[in-house]
C-alpha cells in the first residue's frame, strides 16, 4: 500500500493487511452506505448522470491519488474528525448546529471525488464482481446459488469458495447481511413495521430479522431505532406501504401487458415518482426492472421446459422473440437459445 492509495469496500467486502514491513499510517472512515447512496441518488439527482454507484465501487475497490487530489481527501477527512472526534462519541455526546447535514455533505464529497477518480481511470470489471450486484439487486427476492449458478455459468462450489474468500462470509450469511443492511435503512427513514419490512426483503418471519438485529448490533430493533433515527430527521421518508405494494405488483403481474402510465393510475401516483422510488429500491427505472423481471423468469423456463422460445417470450410478457432476445442480450450478455445449450434441462435436479 503506497501513500496516496485510498481503498473502498462496500458493506459485505473485507479486506486483510496480510504483512507490514514498515509503519503504516491510515484513517478508517465507516459510514452508513445506503444513507449514503441515497442522498446522492435522490437529494444530490446523481441517478440523472448515467451511472450506477454500486457498479463503479464494484469495478475499482482502490485508487492511487497524486498529492493534489489526495490533499482533497485529507480535508474533508480532518474535516469529518475536527467534527465527530477520532471515533464515534455516545449518542448524548454535544453536537454543533446542523451537524448531521454538514457530516453528510463531507461524505458525499468524499464519495464524489473517489467517484471522478474512478472515471477518470476506467478498468475492466472482474467478471464474478457481478454476482455480488446480482445478490445485492436480488437480495430481496428467493435467490439460490442454484439460481446463481445457472445465471453465471459457475458451479455452485466456485461461487461459494469466490463468496468466501472475498467476504468471508458463506452464501446465506452474505445475502443476510444484504438484506440486513436494507433492512436497517427502511427501519430508520420509513413507517414499515417490522413485519412489513421483513415480507419486503423475503426473511422468513420478523423474529428471524429482530434475531439478526441483536446479533450484529447487541440490541432488537425497536432500541436500534430509537437510538439512530434522532441523527436523521433531515432524510424524509419515501418508502411507503404502497410503494411496497407497487413492487410486489410488478413482481406478481410482469407478465401482463403493463405500462408506466396504468401503474400510475392503479396506485394513485405519477410516473416520475414511480421511477424514483424504483431508481433507490431496485436499482432500475420502471422499463428496465420489467424487462428484467421478464429474462430472470425467461430463463426459468429455458431451463426448466421445453417451450420455444417465441412461446416462452410471449409467456412472460414480450411481444416478439425478437424482443425478449434483445433484453436477454441487453441483461445477460447471451442470446436465449445460447443460455438453454448451456444449461440442459437433464442437469436440473428438483
Amino acid at each position: 500500500m503506497k501513500r496516496g492509495k485510498i481503498i473502498s469496500l462496500l458493506p459485505w467486502q473485507i479486506s486483510e493487511i496480510i504483512a507490514v514491513d514498515e509503519k503504516v499510517t491510515y484513517y478508517l472512515l465507516i459510514y452508513r452506505f445506503e444513507l449514503i447512496e441515497f442522498i446522492l441518488k435522490e437529494q444530490l439527482s446523481y441517478a440523472n448522470e448515467g451511472q450506477d454507484i454500486v457498479d463503479l465501487l464494484y469495478q475499482q475497490h482502490s485508487i492511487q491519488v497524486d498529492k493534489d487530489d489526495s490533499q482533497v481527501f485529507q480535508r474533508a477527512i480532518h474535516s469529518l474528525r475536527d467534527e465527530i472526534g477520532l471515533r464515534t462519541a455516545s449518542i448524548n455526546r454535544h453536537t454543533k448546529p446542523l451537524s448531521s447535514m454538514w457530516i453528510v455533505i463531507q461524505l458525499a464529497e468524499i464519495i464524489i471525488s473517489y467517484l471522478r477518480q474512478i472515471s477518470n481511470n476506467k478498468t475492466q470489471s472482474i467478471c464474478s464482481e457481478e454476482i455480488f450486484r446480482y445478490m445485492y439487486l436480488h437480495s430481496s427476492e428467493d435467490i439460490s446459488l442454484n439460481k446463481l449458478s445457472e445465471i453465471f455459468f459457475l458451479s455452485k462450489s466456485t461461487i461459494s469458495k469466490y463468496i468466501k474468500k472475498l467476504t468471508g462470509l458463506g452464501f446465506y450469511s452474505l445475502l443476510d447481511e444484504m438484506r440486513l443492511s436494507k433492512a436497517q435503512y427502511l427501519l430508520l427513514h420509513t413507517d414499515l413495521s417490522l413485519t412489513q419490512i421483513a415480507d419486503t426483503l423475503n426473511f422468513s418471519d420478523k423474529s428471524r430479522l429482530s434475531k439478526l438485529f441483536s446479533q450484529h448490533h447487541g440490541i432488537n430493533s425497536s432500541h436500534f431505532k430509537a437510538t439512530y433515527k434522532k441523527g436523521d430527521k433531515q432524510i424524509p421518508s419515501r418508502l411507503s406501504p404502497r410503494d411496497l405494494k407497487l413492487i410486489n405488483y410488478l413482481y406478481e403481474n410482469y407478465a401482463e401487458d403493463i405500462t408506466i402510465d396504468q401503474l400510475s393510475k392503479i396506485f394513485d401516483s405519477n410516473p416520475k415518482d414511480i421511477n424514483s422510488m424504483l431508481n433507490y429500491f431496485v436499482e432500475d427505472n420502471f422499463s428496465n426492472f420489467l424487462n428484467q423481471l421478464r429474462v430472470n423468469k425467461a430463463c426459468d423456463l429455458l431451463i426448466k421446459t421445453d417451450l420455444s422460445i417465441i412461446d416462452i417470450a410471449y409467456q412472460v410478457g414480450f411481444n416478439s422473440s425478437k424482443t425478449l432476445t434483445r433484453n436477454f442480450k441487453r441483461i445477460l450478455q447471451i442470446s436465449p437459445s445460447a443460455f438453454r445449450k448451456l444449461n440442459p434441462k437433464e442437469q436440473i435436479r428438483y
